[in-house]
């Protein structure tokens, strides 16, 4: 009875957290990758960067890390849904998310002005970089190039073991 209970509650948690976000619930590897990536990208003067925000678009998104351009953050007055669009988008692969959500999310990141997507896959160590119009370029090792933004990061650094 208690572990229905908990499984009842768990689900819920789940549920809740997925219709909240569109999105499953993060693994561990996920939240490790996203802080490193955040992390590395935080160091950057010319970008304010952000986590889990949720933009205003319909059907709401919310990508695991944003690049705005920089601004000030006023931190007397938060908003739940933001209007103003990244220039990059950034979306982490779990073990529990599949690519079935990603190509309906990448054509509707560009639309609204979304410069670059990231697509992060921590379980082969990749990160492709799409551009509206172009191939992807994949990364695997070495430096990350993103032609829109300028910014390059370190894969070795974010997947080190």
């Amino acid at each position: 009875m208690e572990n229905t209970e908990m499984l009842t509650e768990t689900t819920k948690e789940i549920s809740d957290y997925e219709l909240e976000r569109g999105k499953p619930m993060p693994s561990f590897i996920h939240g490790i990758t996203q802080i490193r990536i955040g992390s590395a990208l935080s160091r950057l003067d010319d970008f304010v960067v952000g986590s889990e925000i949720t933009l205003d678009l319909k059907p709401r998104v919310t990508p695991d890390i944003l690049i705005f351009r920089k601004r000030k953050v006023n931190f007397q007055r938060d908003e739940k849904r933001v209007s103003e669009m990244p220039l990059t988008a950034i979306e982490i692969l779990s073990g529990t998310q599949g690519m079935e959500n990603f190509d309906e999310k990448l054509p509707r990141y560009f639309e609204a002005g979304v410069q670059s997507v990231w697509l992060v896959q921590p379980f082969i160590k990749t990160i492709a970089v799409f551009l509206p119009n172009e191939e992807p370029r994949v990364f695997t090792k070495g430096e990350l190039n993103d032609p829109a933004t300028g910014i390059s990061l370190n894969l070795d650094e974010i997947f080190k073991s």
